[in-house]
């Protein structure tokens, strides 16, 4: 009732912070909006979306073990959540058939690969999540398990196993198994290519860094993820142990979700002088 509150707390504060400044130096200068920069906004912004209403939310029912606000705003944040974690996963596969296109099929996708598609492209992303994750607003509701005591949840277990298991396929297993498949062919044509001149070594060397920051994100997002997914198909098709250590584990794994969304302004920092100088800069004007 005391710690994770706070713990959910810090988290959300730290996505808030870490997004807002990635969103802040990409929109404010102009040498930032590059076409993978964009990509990484949109990232961003799924992400701070994500801070700013489920881990508070999350956190005060933890900490009542009641739930207040009523079967719409209960709809919502679930959509919400299956909602940032779609556009987040299919933004990184969009990254991933950028690198791809950039990387090994070179001059001959230059004409696809400009910024005004690759906006397009994320708002299509937008709008298919948005329409196809609307069962979701329909499988929610308010239960009253007992007097004076409301809880929001699925109003029934088929619905809940229909949500999850599309929710595991489509929005992890699937694109990971497409961005594996396509980082594969990236790493296989760089070690085939052999390039002669010293412009060439460098050119080399400034995609494999870029390449190595976009891989961490997808690795990263991969951890995190897959012990909650685990967790729900558990909770669903299964049966979840009863022992106190689980449930210390299952806020956990919930926390380690909600880490993913702050941890990529980190990643950047720490993988991209571009990022780390921009950064610096916004902090000390």
């Amino acid at each position: 009732q005391f710690v994770v509150p706070v713990v959910f707390g810090l988290t959300s504060l730290l996505g808030i912070i870490g997004n807002s400044l990635v969103i802040y130096v990409i929109l404010s200068r102009k040498k930032m909006r590059t076409v993978t920069n964009i990509l990484l906004l949109n990232l961003a912004f799924a992400d701070l979306a994500f801070v700013l209403v489920i881990p508070n939310f999350t956190a005060f029912q933890y900490a009542t073990e009641n739930w207040i606000f009523g079967g719409a705003f209960c709809k919502i944040m679930h959509y919400l959540v299956n909602v940032t974690a779609y556009v987040t996963v299919y933004t990184l596969v969009l990254i991933s058939v950028v690198r791809y296109a950039t990387i090994v099929k070179g001059m001959a996708t230059v004409r696809l690969r400009t910024k005004k598609n690759i906006v397009i492209a994320i708002l299509s992303i937008w709008v298919v999540v948005l329409i196809l994750n609307t069962p979701v607003i329909l499988s929610y509701g308010i239960n009253k398990p007992k007097p004076g005591v409301y809880a929001c949840v699925h109003i029934s277990l088929k619905h809940a196993q229909k949500i999850f298991s599309t929710f595991f396929v489509f929005a992890y297993l699937l694109p990971l198994i497409v961005i594996a498949i396509l980082s594969i062919c990236i790493l296989h044509h760089l070690r085939s290519q052999r390039p002669t001149a010293l412009k060439g070594k460098k050119t080399d060397q400034k995609k494999r860094k870029a390449g190595r920051l976009l891989i961490l994100v997808v690795v990263v997002f991969a951890i995190l993820w897959l012990p909650v997914h685990i967790h729900l198909l558990l909770a669903y098709f299964g049966k979840l142990p009863e022992a106190p250590w689980y449930q210390a584990f299952s806020v956990l794994f919930n926390l380690m979700a909600y880490f993913n969304e702050c941890v990529n302004p980190i990643i950047y920092n720490q993988a991209s002088k571009e990022f780390r100088d921009a950064f610096r800069e916004a902090i000390f004007c």
